[in-house]
């Protein structure tokens, strides 16, 4: 997603009304979010209440956030609001959150967090996002063999030779369609593009993505959510 995309749909966003532009925000950032709690420890039930709370939370401050580069990038400004419900659902006590050392990799990931710095896994988590919405771009543009054959080639790690018997085109044909794939998802703004790291980032956002069935949990809370909001009082405090 480029950065005038993003603004575009920041003010978009402005329009309450507009359901397509914040439908548009939850499937970029919705999972995204989920994740992040997660990582931080939350169970899926808890990281659900986070998705809704920031999703009504960002409605209610539409107009406070205006974009501007040189105030400050969206991404730190909703990296705040996350964090804080994040912070907010952790200090209350009927909330379970797992540990170090419980039935996921949660701990682990929080204590990666603390090596690299208060920040580290949300720009993860955010850049993640990034990714997965300019993958979906450049699938959708691309013919159907030669995206097959850089998701063959370049996400699953097959050899060119089982990647042109499974898309049908020539051994040559199957590196050229990854070459122009890659090549077109640098163009769009993915970042990871020096030292081949790309293809090993779009793994990994892929792999940090919810469940299928967290994703349908999620989007039928969020549409619930978004169906019933109300405008908030002229008294309400930004909170962020």
């Amino acid at each position: 997603m480029t950065t005038s995309t993003q603004a575009t749909l920041l003010e978009r966003l402005r329009d309450g009304r507009d359901a397509v532009a914040w439908d548009e925000f939850f499937t970029r950032y919705g999972p995204m979010i989920y994740g992040f709690a997660c990582h931080r420890g939350c169970s899926p039930h808890t990281a659900e209440e986070i998705v809704q709370d920031v999703m009504l939370k960002v409605f209610r401050q539409r107009d406070v956030y205006r974009y501007d580069p040189d105030r400050g990038r969206f991404r730190d400004w909703l990296g705040t609001v996350v964090r804080n419900q994040v912070a907010e659902h952790r200090r209350r006590p009927a909330n379970r959150v797992r540990g170090v050392g419980g039935e996921s990799n949660a701990g682990a990931l929080e204590l990666a967090d603390d090596e690299q710095g208060p920040d580290a896994a949300w720009e993860a988590a955010f850049e993640n996002s990034l990714l997965l919405a300019i993958l979906a771009a450049v699938r959708r543009e691309s013919n159907a063999r030669t995206y097959l054959a850089f998701e063959l080639v370049g996400l699953q790690g097959l050899a060119g030779g089982e990647a042109a018997r499974i898309t049908g085109l020539s051994r040559n044909a199957v590196y050229k369609a990854h070459k122009r794939v890659l090549q077109r998802l640098i163009e769009l703004g993915a970042p990871y593009r020096d030292g081949g790291r790309l293809s090993e980032r779009i793994r990994q956002a892929i792999e940090d993505r919810p469940s299928a069935a967290a994703e349908r949990s999620l989007t039928t809370r969020i549409q619930q959510t978004m169906h019933s909001r109300e405008e908030p009082s002229q008294d309400e405090p930004a909170g962020y």
